[in-house]
């Protein structure tokens, strides 16, 4: 670019008009940052002419750079975050080994006492964090009240009830946790903080295990285990296609559980329905394989796009009625 001025005045000219464009900019920012104190700090009652103006919304640039800087204050850094987790991993591991390996005089009893007072308080921090908006550190912490309890119940078993069979222990006490967990992240949403991930989809999980483990504690044969799988299959199914108020968190889960569970059952009505000697004995794994078919054709009508559900019903049903079919016949042909 060619001007008419000798290089050292035109430098000497856009120093001066940089040094300028500095001073008004700092003073633009000053009064910028006095304005947005004006328009959104507390005003004194009846006090003329502070805050927004009535019935005028604030600007867009204004209110889109007050919502990315407010969005900035809230986010945690990813580094805190992980630090947070090993954090909540190492408690983690020390509860373990407080729990499991014997701490010098203090019995399992004492140790289930220190357990159970470290739960309420790892349960009860959560509260306190998100109302001061540390939403990460609640759920660090909550994740160890949630493994605390586990715990708990390991605990509870070794102190008063070792003398019951382990299989039904573990089964009511998936119970319990599933029902505890789920109540505690409800009460938080109720209190009107902003809830936290963790304890509702912990609380769907521990709700897989209760019926197969009652069936097994029960020492029943691969229908009965495939009837617990399909009822937890259909309290899986229900929760999935509860109305679009419910969390995402809870249904993703839910349907994938219900797919993998519901999966599982017709495999073991199938392969008792092969091996079924007589029409009596396929009569049992024809009614799970029917029951497991209308609950595919009922989750696929309420759900369009669960149209594998449909389709793994079909199949079951053919197997089931053609398992009968074949058995009463009595061609000498293999069910397959």
């Amino acid at each position: 670019m060619n001007t008419s001025l000798p290089p050292a005045e035109e430098l000497a000219l856009i120093d001066h008009e940089l040094v300028r464009l500095d001073a008004r900019r700092l003073y633009l920012l000053g009064r910028r940052d006095w304005l947005l104190r004006l328009l959104y700090s507390p005003a004194p009652a009846g006090a003329p002419g502070w805050g927004p103006a009535p019935g005028r919304a604030p600007a867009a640039g204004t209110a889109g750079i007050a919502g990315a800087a407010s969005a900035k204050d809230a986010s945690a850094p990813s580094a805190q975050n992980v630090l947070l987790t090993l954090g909540a991993v190492l408690l983690a591991v020390a509860a373990l080994a407080f729990t499991l390996v014997s701490w010098g005089s203090l019995g399992i009893a004492g140790r289930s006492a220190v357990l159970a007072v470290v739960t309420a308080a790892a349960l009860a921090a959560p509260v306190l964090l998100l109302r001061r908006g540390l939403r990460s550190t609640a759920e660090s912490v909550a994740a160890l009240g949630l493994l605390l309890t586990v715990l708990d119940a390991y605990a509870l078993y070794a102190v008063a009830a070792a003398g019951l069979d382990g299989t039904a222990y573990a089964a009511g006490a998936a119970a319990s946790l599933a029902a505890l967990w789920a109540g505690y992240g409800s009460a938080l949403a109720r209190r009107g903080l902003p809830g936290l991930r963790l304890p509702l989809p912990a609380a769907v999980l521990a709700a897989q295990l209760p019926l197969p483990l009652a069936v097994l504690a029960a020492d029943g044969g691969p229908v009965a285990v495939g009837w617990a799988l399909l009822a937890t299959a259909a309290l899986d199914a229900a929760l999935t296609l509860r109305p679009r108020s419910a969390a995402v968190g809870t249904r993703v889960l839910p349907a994938v559980l219900a797919a993998l569970l519901g999966s599982g059952a017709l495999l073991l009505g199938t392969a008792a329905s092969w091996s079924a000697a007589s029409p009596g004995g396929a009569a049992a794994p024809a009614a799970l394989l029917l029951a497991g078919a209308a609950l595919g054709v009922a989750a696929a009508w309420r759900e369009p796009r669960a149209a594998a559900a449909a389709a793994a019903g079909g199949v079951a049903w053919t197997v089931a009625v053609g398992g009968q079919a074949l058995a009463a016949l009595d061609t000498g042909w293999a069910e397959p």
